[in-house]
């Protein structure tokens, strides 16, 4: 059982590693932004209320949007915004 997901795992890590996922990727975030922009918000929202466990969730949602080639930006009020890089 370990063997199929050693298999399984570095095929889908190689996966994440090709254009054709980053590109699915960041097309599906840019056709849902304002969904990824508000659970940023919202998770953002959280943490500054005092829960510091939830910086662990929020960052995995920045670096997972920054995988797919995309920018997270976020202002002093806790909004963000999701940009394509010129």
């Amino acid at each position: 059982m370990g063997n199929f997901e050693d298999i399984f795992g570095d095929y889908f890590n190689a996966y994440k590693n090709t254009s054709k996922y980053k590109d699915e990727s960041m097309l599906e975030i840019t056709l849902r932004k304002k969904e990824f922009e508000q659970n940023l918000d919202d998770m953002w929202a959280i943490y500054t209320r005092g829960n510091p466990q939830q910086i662990i969730e929020y960052q995995k949602g920045v670096n997972n949007i920054k995988s797919a080639g995309l920018k997270v930006l976020r202002n002093q009020h806790g909004k963000h915004k999701i940009v394509t890089p010129k």
